[in-house]
């Protein structure tokens, strides 16, 4: 369903995603598309903050090839940003973030744009490749992953979190555990107080997800707990400053004969305590993912209808309409 969703909300009715692999904007339930630029094919629209300014990437023919780019509702094009190829995350100052993937194989160059110019390189770590930027908050911190030198040297590399603190100068945090190619961290989402959230994927137990959460000073890692019923589960977005954090869940093992309500996917919400959380779809066995929530408890996903189409989702009042899934 990462073709068709919300993956970001802002203010007046203003959210952002895609549909049908074409990035777009809503205004209410009006739909409207972002315009192209010529050699373009599709993309995303991946965030937009409280002024409307949205950040996304475009996809060309060449599958190796896509363009970061910025885009304000209504204006006639869109503003490509300098030497980015992915544009991920933009907090309300206007600041965006994203890379750049140089010409040298596995070479990735983290980028700040303000402006419409390149704002600061991101520093990586002595010895580590970057792999993702992934966000940004208020507070001008910066997150995403990367590759480190392994901890013995017969073992592959390391697989951390990175932290950039504000200011053009600043060098990132290594998260802890430091991770490896079997049991890698991705954190994909932080708040304006720095909390991150993520994921960690161990290889061995067969690829199992698990929601993952790091607080300052990102010298450990806690875990949250699984959607009943579900093997896997990660954290894609966290609110603002109100500790809420969404996903999905997946890899589910239904007793026989399964539930009225047994979809393959479920979009996962938590209160930052206490149980994991669901929310309903449109079809009894539609699955139903969760990109992006807000501070006056909205999440932006996609749900699936009885024919399993997917359809952009905006759930309000959701701590309202979450449960825990009968299994």
């Amino acid at each position: 369903m990462k073709r068709t969703l919300v993956s970001g909300m802002g203010r007046g009715g203003l959210s952002v995603g895609a549909s049908h692999a074409l990035p777009v904007y809503w205004i209410g339930t009006k739909v409207f598309a972002v315009p192209l630029p010529a050699g373009t094919t599709g993309g995303r629209v991946e965030a937009v903050n409280r002024s409307g300014l949205m950040v996304g990437t475009l996809t060309t023919p060449d599958w190796t090839k896509t363009l970061a780019f910025s885009y304000r509702p209504g204006a006639r094009s869109v503003t490509l940003l300098p030497d980015g190829h992915t544009a991920s995350g933009v907090n309300d100052r206007g600041h965006i973030v994203g890379t750049r993937f140089d010409d040298e194989p596995g070479v990735t160059t983290g980028l700040e744009w303000a402006g419409g110019r390149i704002h600061r390189k991101l520093f990586k770590p002595d010895g580590y490749r970057l792999d993702w930027v992934t966000g940004i908050n208020n507070a001008g911190q910066v997150i995403g992953s990367g590759f480190g030198p392994p901890v013995v040297p017969s073992d592959g590399p390391t697989t951390p979190g990175l932290l950039w603190p504000a200011g053009d100068d600043a060098r990132p945090i290594v998260f802890q555990p430091l991770g490896d190619l079997h049991h890698a961290y991705r954190p994909l989402a932080m708040d304006d107080s720095g909390r991150v959230v993520g994921h960690y994927r161990t290889i061995p137990a067969y690829w199992e997800d698990q929601p993952t959460v790091w607080v300052a000073p990102y010298d450990r890692v806690s875990y949250a707990p699984r959607l009943p019923a579900a093997l896997e589960g990660t954290f894609e977005a966290i609110s603002p400053s109100t500790n809420v954090t969404v996903g999905h869940a997946t890899g589910y093992l239904y007793r026989y004969p399964p539930p009225a309500e047994a979809p393959l996917v479920r979009a996962q919400y938590w209160r930052g305590d206490g149980p994991m959380l669901t929310l309903p779809g449109i079809a009894p066995n539609g699955s139903t993912t969760a990109h992006a929530v807000t501070d006056d408890d909205r999440v932006g996903g996609a749900a699936a209808d009885a024919a399993g189409h997917p359809h952009p989702a905006i759930w309000t009042c959701a701590r309202k309409q979450a449960y825990v899934p009968a299994v």
